[in-house]
């Protein structure tokens, strides 16, 4: 099967735009081209593609998918750092979201530090 880079575009859910600038910043080989001098995309172009797609979903960046390659195994040095910056981020969130519970719950001013929490008194055995 053999796609023009419109029709590339189309199957992978993307822009002409978005394919030409992954030739430009070498994430896509140049395919080879027709007598008429068109690019004839082949399925392991549009494969590549859709993996370009999936990782910037993701959240990598262009730079960060030039640096794994194009192997056919999942990147996954690079997808388990992923994971763990985004548990902490999701972390930072959870307590931001808790601070700002207690400062809407208590119409605590913004310009000061959080209060600190009571101290635990221990239980006396008395």
């Amino acid at each position: 099967m053999a796609w023009s880079t419109h029709q590339l575009a189309e199957l992978a859910g993307t822009s002409v735009r978005a394919v030409r600038h992954y030739h430009e910043v070498g994430l896509l080989a140049e395919p080879e081209r027709r007598p008429n001098g068109y690019k004839c995309y082949e399925t392991a172009h549009l494969v590549r593609v859709l993996r370009i797609r999936r990782l910037t979903d993701l959240g990598f960046s262009l730079p960060q998918i030039a640096e794994m390659g194009d192997a056919d195994e999942p990147p996954e040095k690079a997808l388990r750092n992923l994971d763990e910056e985004l548990s902490a981020t999701v972390e930072r969130l959870r307590r931001v979201r808790r601070e700002l519970d207690l400062i809407l719950e208590q119409e605590s001013p913004t310009d000061l530090p959080p209060a600190p929490a009571p101290p635990v008194r221990a239980a006396t055995g008395a």
